[in-house]
C-alpha cells in the first residue's frame, strides 16, 4: 500500500544513520551498508550520509556509490579522540576525501561524560580507554579554541556542513555564533531537544536566526532510547518554521526498522500530527539538499 508518507519519502536525504558494524562485530545491527542502500533506492531515496562515532565514512560511501549507480551515499566523519579530536588535519583530510558533514566530538565530550549518553556505551564496549576525554570547544580561559577556529574555516572554504554532535547546548549556540563570523554557510545543532543536548527554545531560535538547521532525529521517539514526544517535534518545527529544520532518523541497532522505513514512519507521523506535505517536503528534501549540494 503506497501513501502521501511514501510520496514524500521519494527523493528524500537522511543526513544522519549509522553504518553497520559501527562499535564492534557482534552489535545487534539492522541492515548491513549495501542492504541499506538497496533499500533506500527502492524507496526512491535520493542519498544518505554514512555517520560513525568512531570512523570516518568516506570510503565506504564511495564503494557504495561505485556498486549503486545514480544513487548518493555521502561519507562524514565525527571529531571524537581515536581520529584525533577537534584536530584541522583530521577535518582538512576529511575534505578531500569527500565528507559532507564534520561533527563535533559525540562519546568524547565533556558534555556526554557529564550526562552519561554514548561515553557510557563505549565504555561498556572496549577494555582501553580512548585517547583523550572531555573535549570542549573552550579553551581554559573559556574562549573558542583555535582549532575550532580552524575547523570551521575547513569546512567553510570546502562549502561543507559543521554539525554541534553531543556538544552541550552552550557550546553549540556558541559554535554557531561563531560559525556566522567566520562566514561559514552550512551549520546543523545536532537533535538539540534531546537529554544529551537539553537545549531550551531560545537556544533553538538564537542558532536558527542565523540561518542555520535544527535537527530532529526519529530514534529519539522510539521507546528503547527516549521515548520523546513526537507532538513536541511538531511543535518547534512550527515555532522555528520548517525552512530551518531537518528531521533524519539517526537509525542504529537492531531494535529500529531499516532507516529509510523510519524516515517514512517519521513522515507519516508528522503528517498524522498535523504537518503539511510542503512542510515536510523541507525538512526531509529541499533542507537536505542545499546542505549536501544535491539540488
Amino acid at each position: 500500500m503506497r501513501t502521501e508518507a511514501d510520496e514524500l519519502l521519494e527523493g528524500s536525504i537522511d543526513l544522519h544513520a549509522h553504518i553497520f558494524p559501527q562499535v564492534f562485530l557482534e552489535e545487534p545491527g539492522r541492515v548491513r551498508d549495501h542492504e541499506w542502500a538497496e533499500l533506500a533506492i527502492q524507496s526512491g531515496m535520493k542519498g544518505f550520509v554514512m555517520k560513525s562515532h568512531l570512523w570516518p565514512t568516506m570510503a565506504q560511501a564511495s564503494l557504495i556509490n561505485q556498486v549503486y549507480k545514480n544513487f548518493n551515499a555521502m561519507g562524514a566523519i565525527v571529531l571524537n579522540s581515536n581520529v584525533g579530536g577537534i584536530s584541522p588535519f583530521a577535518a582538512e583530510s576529511a575534505t578531500r576525501l569527500g565528507a559532507k558533514i564534520i561533527w563535533m566530538p559525540t562519546y568524547t565530550t565533556k558534555n556526554d561524560i557529564k550526562k552519561g549518553a554514548y561515553s557510557k556505551q563505549i565504555e561498556t564496549a572496549y577494555k582501553q580507554p580512548p585517547p583523550k576525554k572531555n573535549l570542549s570547544i573552550f579553551d581554559k580561559d573559556g574562549e573558542i579554541a583555535q582549532e575550532v577556529n580552524l575547523v570551521l574555516e575547513i569546512a567553510r572554504d570546502a562549502n561543507i556542513a559543521i554539525a554541534t554532535g553531543h556538544l552541550s547546548a552552550e557550546e553549540g549556540v556558541a559554535l554557531a555564533k561563531r560559525a556566522s563570523k567566520i562566514g561559514l554557510k552550512k551549520f546543523i545543532f545536532t537533535h538539540p531537544i534531546i537529554s544529551v543536548v537539553g537545549a531550551t527554545e531560545e537556544q533553538l531560535m538564537e542558532v536558527s536566526n542565523l540561518g542555520y538547521f535544527i535537527e530532529f532525529t526519529w530514534i529519539s521517539a522510539f521507546p528503547m532510547w527516549q521515548g520523546l514526544d513526537p507532538n513536541l517535534i511538531a511543535k518547534f518545527a512550527k515555532k522555528i518554521g520548517p525552512h530551518r529544520c531537518l528531521m533524519t532518523t539517526d537509525a542504529q541497532l537492531d531494535w529500529n526498522p531499516p532507516p529509510p522505513e523510519m524516515l517514512r514512519m517519521f513522515i507519516a507521523s508528522m503528517l498524522r500530527i498535523g504537518l503539511k506535505s510542503q512542510e515536510i517536503r523541507l525538512m526531509v528534501q529541499e533542507n537536505p539538499s542545499r546542505l549536501v549540494d544535491l539540488y
